[in-house]
This record gives C-alpha cells, structure tokens and sequence, in this order.
C-alpha cells in the first residue's frame, strides 16, 4: 500500500496527471502529450523501439517470403516428395533473416 513506483513525478498532489501528460497504450506510464515516442518503452532516443519495430516487420515478411518459397518448392517436387524438414528450415530461416535484416536496416533511423 506504498506509493506506486511507475508515476512520474509530473503527477498532481491527489494521484492525478498533470496538464499536458497522456498514459502510453503500452506500458501505461505517464509521458508528455507531444513526445513522438514512449522513453519507458523505446529507450531515451528510440532506439530500442525502431529495432524492435524492425524486428518485427522482418520476421513478418521473411515468414511469408519462406512460406512462399516452401510452397513453390514442394509444388516443384510434388507433396509426396516433401519432407517437413526442408519446408520448417526455409521457412524459419527466412524468418530469423529477416529479423535480423530488419534490425539492420532500422539500426540507424
């Protein structure tokens, strides 16, 4: 029953937010009103944020583009020919690239 650690110091006597400051749909914490990005979520410069946006788009696109390379595969050599093995490691494969192209490339934005 102690004071909450998460509120910023910008809060009123009462508990309440301070003019000008909105919660982070994400972590709930108190920031600015016009701060482009969260610090509790995206580190100070945003950085930690755009790789982790980065991130995720790479493995989304690398999921499909190995989805898409696994299927044009086995319909090449036909699905009775298909083992799961080829088809799970070009798929993740792909994946785990583009997480890391993806992190490369939003590296310094």
């Amino acid at each position: 029953m102690g004071v909450d650690q998460r509120l910023p110091t910008a809060t009123a006597p009462a508990g309440e937010p301070a003019q000008g400051m909105i919660a982070c749909p994400s972590c709930s914490q108190l920031v600015p009103a016009g701060a482009p990005y969260c610090p509790y979520c995206c580190g100070e410069d945003g950085r930690r944020g755009a790789l982790m946006r980065g991130a995720m788009l790479g493995w989304l696109f690398g999921f499909l583009t190995g989805g898409l390379a696994s299927a044009a595969w086995s319909s090449y050599v036909g699905p009775e020919q298909t083992a799961w093995t080829p088809v799970l490691m070009t798929t993740f494969g792909c994946a785990a690239a583009g997480v890391i192209i993806g992190m490369i490339v939003n590296w310094r934005r």
